[in-house]
């Protein structure tokens, strides 16, 4: 007998959600899922890509730069118990306009800004699994890609999306990095 409330509780994701992934999706909220509900996702990154990517190590595909209409808040948590500062792994991040680099060594909350450029972004090495966590502050997923911002002979390395911005005239749109293989595939 399922009890009541059951429905509140996300052990899985659907596999459409889990195909466009190179990590285990852990889980998935937005509002089409529950009316309101921002959009949360859950990841466990693994010591190589998992799935979608089609390549065998990391640090060769990007998410490309992009911005959101709302404040997102990206998260990369470590799992060592006896030291949690230490993220397991290296992950390379852009911001701003300027194209400012971080390397992300440390477990880490990022704040960016709605409108705020942000990427490339990429997982250069893993040495023990870590969490992502993205909360996007509006109920369904925005984002525009800003493949302008690189330069073109790196667009085949590079996923850029657009999402939600029908109302500027830009239809949504998925680019599937060539060096990742066959889209679909994986």
């Amino acid at each position: 007998m399922a009890n009541k409330y059951d429905h509140l509780f996300i052990h899985n994701v659907a596999p459409e959600i889990q195909a466009h992934r190179p990590y285990a999706t852990l889980g998935f909220l937005d509002g089409k899922m529950f009316e309101g509900c921002n959009e949360y996702s859950f990841f466990w990154v693994g010591d190589k890509p998992y799935g979608a990517y089609g390549t065998d190590e990391w640090g060769i595909i990007s998410h490309g730069p992009h911005e959101h209409k709302y404040p997102e808040i990206f998260v990369h948590l470590g799992t060592d118990p006896d030291n949690p500062y230490d993220l397991g792994g290296e992950v390379e991040m852009y911001m701003g306009s300027e194209m400012e680099k971080h390397v992300i060594s440390k477990s880490v909350i990022m704040y960016i800004p709605a409108n705020f450029p942000h990427g490339p972004w990429r997982i250069l090495n893993v040495k023990r699994p870590f969490l992502i966590i993205t909360i996007n502050q509006n109920p369904n997923h925005t984002e525009k890609a800003l493949p302008h911002m690189i330069p073109e002979k790196d667009h085949n390395r590079m996923i850029f999306m657009n999402s939600g911005y029908e109302d500027q005239g830009i239809q949504s749109s998925f680019h599937w990095p060539e060096l990742a293989g066959p889209e679909g595939k994986y």
